[in-house]
């Protein structure tokens, strides 16, 4: 039996939260869809670069000044591989892209804006520079990060609320981990990739406005941990893909290749193996068939559904002082075992904190609850790991809370008289988000090595200041 969520648009996918598979737009029905990101996005090689050009409206080609390119164009890059892929799945997109060089979210925001800004697009596809996402410690930048995909999604959805933005996951760098003196040095590929993850995953989240994530790194880790792909191109395999390119950061044609398989998923819901190892952009690419059928498997894998064999209709973790109440409701169930109730702490390591058995076979409702008493300061995530009699079992959505009250956390003044409070107890170099009244980021810093921070000018008003420590609520006079 299937396990169906309240909304059909987000699932829980092969382990992951938050990865949506777009509706598939109406036959005939024309979707107007731009990518914003660099050369992750256009790709920096050839024939990738230029692949499909005709097939996409490159927005920044023949300008000068802040969108100058130095080389020709126009481009087609990954978006040209997924206009190609669409095409073939007898899908009408009208694709753009608005793609410069090196340059994070933060630039597109103060020199492109009016391109994301259009009330026209039906998706919007956002992808920051490399390194961005990644903690400040290992050379990354993700107040920026943070700030400017919030401020580039309100920005679209002011002009259309209707527009589905998606953010595009990247992936680790290998001459940031291979090579010495580079931030990941002495570290195993995974650590890139699990911090890229974590920070995409964090502002998807915290946000709760993107309409998915397309995981395009976690698919590159899948191909490295399946054997099918190398993992130190420095020293390659040639039994296995390369994912990278000759710099060893930009993706290959096969890297690629899996990156418009990825949203080509996500965006579109339709299964890319329906594209068949004749696809047409792989032949173009000089993919050879049996690989480009291999990394189709490996795109619906990350993403596909898994359904739990109950039917589950509500699942809320709510804050109670210093525990969290979990509650769940099933409106049927099929030879369903038990619950086992799973927190993390980082959003990817889940534990089980207990077993709740499972009402068995019912075609009528059941309530469920959970109490997790474990004073734990910071954001926690959970999840339910659902058991059928058979052994088969799959995960539910996960939730997120911050519980108030367990921790550190101060503010003074509050009342904040003038705008201006100081935030301490925070750990060195966390970031700090300002909610308003609607849950919407109005601000994002960082504390410093002492862990504290000074919010100032915020306008009269009620906020909740959140970190990885806690929450608290700030009224400004």
């Amino acid at each position: 039996m299937a396990f169906r969520l309240p909304s059909p648009r987000v699932f829980l996918v092969a382990g992951l939260a938050g990865v949506g598979l777009g509706s598939v737009p109406t036959a005939g029905a024309q979707t107007r869809i731009l990518f914003v990101g660099n050369s992750f996005t256009h790709g920096k090689f050839d024939p990738v670069r230029l692949y499909n050009a005709a097939g996409v409206t490159d927005e920044n080609y023949g300008l000068t000044g802040a969108r100058a390119e130095n080389y020709a164009g126009p481009w087609g890059g990954i978006p040209g591989i997924f206009k190609k892929m669409a095409d073939q799945a007898g899908l009408s997109y009208e694709v753009h892209m608005e793609s410069i060089s090196g340059q994070p979210l933060e630039y597109h925001y103060n020199n492109a804006l009016a391109v994301s800004q259009q009330a026209t697009w039906d998706k919007v596809v956002l992808q920051d520079q490399s390194t961005y996402p990644i903690p400040s410690n290992r050379t990354g930048n993700r107040t920026s990060f943070y700030t400017y995909a919030t401020k580039l999604e309100q920005a679209v959805h002011g002009k259309n609320a209707q527009t589905q933005v998606y953010l595009y996951e990247t992936w680790a760098r290998a001459d940031l981990t291979y090579p010495n003196n580079q931030p990941y040095s002495g570290l195993p590929i995974d650590t890139m990739f699990q911090d890229l993850h974590k920070g995409y995953y964090a502002e998807y989240r915290t946000n709760g406005k993107f309409a998915a994530v397309a995981p395009a790194g976690d698919a590159w880790l899948r191909a490295i941990q399946q054997g099918t792909a190398t993992r130190n191109p420095y020293s390659p395999d040639a039994s296995k893909v390369n994912l990278w390119g000759s710099d060893y950061y930009h993706p290959s044609n096969s890297g690629s290749y899996l990156n418009a398989l990825v949203l080509f998923y996500t965006i579109t819901g339709v299964d890319p193996r329906t594209l068949g190892s004749g696809e047409q952009a792989a032949a173009a690419l000089s993919i050879a068939p049996a690989t480009a059928a291999t990394l189709q498997q490996l795109a619906y894998e990350q993403i596909r559904p898994t359904p739990l064999p109950v039917r589950l209709v509500a699942f809320s973790a709510q804050a109670t002082g210093g525990a969290v109440a979990l509650a769940w409701q099933t409106a049927s169930e099929v030879s369903s075992v038990h619950f086992e109730v799973e927190r993390s702490l980082d959003g990817i390591s889940f534990v089980p904190l207990a077993r709740v058995a499972a009402a068995g076979t019912s075609p009528t409702p059941h309530a469920y609850t959970y109490l997790d008493r474990d004073l734990l300061a910071g954001l926690r995530y959970y999840r339910l790991h659902q058991v059928d009699q058979d052994g088969t079992s799959a995960y539910s959505p996960v939730h997120t809370v911050l519980p108030v009250g367990t921790d550190g956390l101060a503010l003074y003044p509050n009342p904040a008289l003038g705008g201006a409070t100081q935030v301490s107890g925070v750990p060195a170099g966390a970031a700090v988000w300002v909610l308003d009244a609607l849950g919407q980021v109005m601000r994002t810093t960082i504390a410093d090595q002492t862990g504290t921070t000074v919010l100032a000018g915020l306008p009269a008003g009620l906020y909740v200041v959140r970190t990885a420590a806690g929450s608290r609520r700030l009224a400004v006079n």
